[in-house]
């Protein structure tokens, strides 16, 4: 699957992980499955132990998929974990450091802007992860796929989106009509494009460790990744985008 996009996990020079601490990565966009995060976090052939072997990584994903027998031992197997808030709390208060988790913050609810050529986000109003990494102190990383909307289209419309909404607010899965490629033809199908994926990570953003943070410390660290965030966005873009100059961030 790596060489099929192609996929690949960039380390920009200065990102450094303390082998001592835990982190926490808000990752983004979702597009309509997180490919690039799967890879470069969950799959030994992302790069993710090259870069940092003294730490291991994990995807947080639905707790649905635990619910099945099959599907909770393959997630598992994948270094994916429940994305509840005990489930990630447990991780990052690890003594001692070396857990990094992966979060897809826009969730399903992302995965509707999932459009060629679009970079919009679901992050204005989600604070919970950044609440849990001031309560372990855990550093906040963000982290970016250039060419995860890339790989599908979607059919969209008021009427669709109403149904989708519907539905997503009863199981917490989107379902989204994606619009691929198939094995002997481009044009539809169910198959992702081939389209290069780079998932690249950001600084690490230090927080205080602060057992019951207030809404207004939340806010403010909050305020300071989606700063980050689109810093790493606008000065990665002119690598991996074509007319770079006119692709914009939209944080919703």
């Amino acid at each position: 699957m790596k060489d099929y996009f192609p996929l690949e996990l960039v380390k920009p020079e200065g990102v450094y992980l303390d082998p001592k601490k835990n982190y926490l990565l808000g990752c983004f966009p979702h597009g309509v499955m997180p490919t690039g995060v799967f890879n470069a976090f969950s799959s030994s052939y992302g790069g993710f132990k090259s870069y940092f072997p003294h730490h291991e990584s994990y995807v947080a994903t639905l707790t649905e998929q635990f619910v099945f027998p099959f599907c909770r031992e393959l997630v598992l197997s994948l270094g994916g974990v429940s994305a509840s808030f005990k489930s990630i709390e447990y991780l990052l208060s690890k003594p001692g450091g070396g857990n990094v988790i992966a979060v897809v913050v826009g969730g399903a609810k992302e995965s509707y802007n999932c459009k060629p050529g679009t970079f919009r986000l679901v992050l204005k109003y989600r604070k919970g992860f950044v609440k849990l990494a001031l309560r372990n102190g855990a550093p906040l990383v963000p982290v970016f796929s250039f060419g995860e909307t890339d790989l599908y289209d979607q059919y969209d419309g008021p009427r669709l989106r109403k149904f989708q909404e519907a539905v997503r607010k009863k199981i917490s899965v989107a379902p989204v009509i994606p619009i691929g490629r198939g094995f002997f033809q481009y044009s539809f199908g169910m198959l992702p494009q081939r389209h290069p994926v780079k998932t690249v990570m950001g600084k690490p953003i230090d927080v205080p460790k602060i057992k019951n943070p207030t809404p207004e410390e939340v806010d403010k660290y909050h305020g300071l990744f989606m700063e980050k965030l689109t810093e790493l966005f606008e000065e990665q873009k002119y690598k991996y985008l074509e007319e770079p100059e006119t692709k914009k961030l939209i944080i919703e």
